[in-house]
This record gives structure tokens, C-alpha cells and sequence, in this order.
């Protein structure tokens, strides 16, 4: 049986995570079972081994050099059997591609598998994610042979993975090529403080995310396909943040902590 074709667009920006992007590259070489492709879009040139294709982008908003990765993909679906987005510094492994077509066979076509991002040192293991309003959605487990999921609100994992028949699929929700204009915050303001005047209680405000964000959460919020987590095989459906920069609250970055313990105990609830 012939492996599958697996594209990887990569974005790098400037050379202080280069040694990341190194380290995510020839993990992604090692694959086995799938034949893969790396394309990195950067604003710098590059010479790391196991790249394929470099191109060096020049923008005067360098905010929008992810999205130009995910117009690369559009340009080449129908060329790969699977598609994946990541930052420079996002490990990816062979366990996530095997995982996410696995689950794509139990599920209905209107959902989609994703990852939690992880950081760990020698004090211990981190969700960055895991922070401010964010939280699990605690009645939303849904049982698909034998495995639980649930949806995780925060839907930014700064990467992502389709198959040629997801992608698609969002294609069609979605203009690949261009980020969703968000609902106007505005008017949901406006509708969100009449409720709480009559339900006598706080709402929780929609999630926005920045625009390097939503090169991810926009084909989670919009694909058309609601993104769940294997909280059953968990530690299968985590990727590692590399830098670690939110362990030690690097730059003020302490706010985004959220230690084992709290998502421990969250996914006993869940899977009770």
C-alpha cells in the first residue's frame, strides 16, 4: 500500500526560533507511513535540511504572513492526500496524522479533531490554552466507538490538520483564501447586555481571536464542523509548544498558565 501524501506549510518569522523549526522539520521527515512535503513561508531565507520549498515573503503587516500559508494549501488541494499548518515551533508527530484520520472514520462529517497545546520543564506540564474565560464545555461529550470527546472553547492551537476531504469540505463554508470577518463585536455587545439585564446574570462574551490566530480557529469556527478533543486517548491528542516561554512567564506571559492539576481534574468530570 502506497503511503499517503502529506503536505506541511510551515510559517517562520525572522531567525530567533530557527533551532525550533529545525527540530519540527526533521521530526516531520521521520514519518513512515506518509510521504511528506515541506513547504515553509518565512521573511528571511532559510537553508534547513528536510525543507522543501522556501518562500520568502515580504508584507508590510507581518501579521498576515500565516494566512499566506493556508493559501498555499488551497492552491494545492487537490495535490495531497493530507494537509497541515504550524508555526515554527509547534512538534508535530506521526501519532497526530494516524489519530486524526482514525477519528475521521468514527465521526460525523460536521465534526473535527483537534490538539491542546502543551508546555512541560522539570516543575511540571502547562496548557497555555487553558486560560482567562476558556474552559471545557462539560456537557459536551459525545461517545463514538468506545471513545469519548469533548468540545475545549478555546479552539487556537496556532496549527491544524485536514484531510483532502475536510478541506474541501471547509472550502465550501469558507473563502480559504482570506480570514472570516468576525460578527460585529458591537452589535453582540449590544444584544449581550440586553440579556443579562433579564436573565440578572453575567454572558459570556464570544471568542475573538487576533489575526496570526485565525489562520487556525477560523476553519474551527466557521468550517462548518465543530472541533472536539479525544479526551479518552488525551495524551495522544497533545502537541508541544517548544519555547516553553509560558512556564516561566517570559514577558509577562505568567497570565496564560494553567498547571496539570486543572486539567486533570477537568478531565476527570468529563469523563465521568
Amino acid at each position: 500500500m502506497n503511503n499517503l501524501k502529506l503536505l506541511a506549510v510551515l510559517v517562520n518569522y525572522g531567525d530567533e526560533q530557527l533551532n525550533y523549526l529545525a527540530q519540527v522539520v526533521s521530526n516531520l521527515k521521520k514519518f513512515k507511513h506518509y510521504d511528506v512535503t515541506i513547504i515553509v513561508h518565512s521573511n528571511i531565507a532559510l537553508n534547513i535540511k528536510g525543507v522543501d520549498k522556501v518562500y520568502i515573503i515580504k508584507l508590510e503587516d507581518y501579521q498576515l504572513l500565516p494566512l499566506t500559508c493556508r493559501k498555499v494549501i488551497w492552491s494545492k488541494r487537490n495535490d495531497y492526500d493530507v494537509f497541515l499548518y504550524g508555526e515554527n515551533d509547534h512538534l508535530f508527530k506521526e501519532s497526530h496524522i494516524d489519530k486524526h484520520l482514525e477519528y475521521e472514520k468514527l465521526l460525523p462529517k460536521n465534526r473535527v479533531t483537534g490538539l491542546i497545546q502543551f508546555e512541560e520543564n522539570e516543575n511540571g506540564r502547562y496548557f497555555p490554552g487553558y486560560h482567562h474565560h476558556f474552559d471545557w464545555e462539560y456537557h459536551s461529550v459525545e461517545i463514538y466507538k468506545g471513545l469519548k470527546f469533548a468540545h475545549f472553547t478555546n479552539t487556537h492551537q496556532a496549527t491544524f490538520i485536514l484531510s483532502k476531504e475536510q478541506l474541501l469540505r471547509v472550502g465550501k463554508k469558507i473563502n480559504f483564501n482570506i480570514l472570516v470577518k468576525d460578527p460585529s463585536l458591537s452589535f453582540i455587545d449590544k444584544v449581550l447586555n440586553k440579556v443579562k439585564k433579564v436573565m440578572h446574570k453575567p454572558i459570556k462574551h464570544p471568542n475573538t481571536y487576533s489575526v496570526k490566530c485565525k489562520v487556525n480557529t477560523d476553519i474551527y469556527d466557521y468550517g462548518g464542523m465543530k472541533k472536539i478533543i479525544c479526551i479518552s486517548e488525551f495524551e495522544d491528542n497533545l502537541i508541544h509548544h517548544l519555547p516553553n516561554v509560558y512556564i516561566d512567564g517570559f514577558r509577562g506571559r505568567n497570565k496564560f498558565r494553567s498547571d496539570s492539576n486543572r486539567m486533570n481534574t477537568a478531565l476527570k468530570k468529563l469523563l465521568k
